[in-house]
């Protein structure tokens, strides 16, 4: 169920940057935010999707631990 999220929320964030780039912004302005936003979600994302393999790693490891 959080793939899902995590895709619909990619689909919203490269169909903002399609907006803006079709729009009668300036081109190296809107190339800057691109950037701009680009490294901020990537900022966000890369965490949590880390974080989330960590813990399901860790979740794996417990349960064969478990079964012993």
């Amino acid at each position: 169920m959080m793939r899902a999220y995590i895709i619909a929320l990619l689909i919203v964030i490269v169909g903002a940057h399609i907006a803006m780039w079709t729009s009668d912004m300036p081109r190296d302005l809107a190339l800057k935010l691109t950037l701009i936003n680009a490294a901020g979600w990537a900022v966000v994302l890369i965490p949590v999707y880390g974080v989330a393999r960590w813990a399901a790693h860790h979740r794996v490891k417990n349960d064969d631990q478990d079964d012993t």
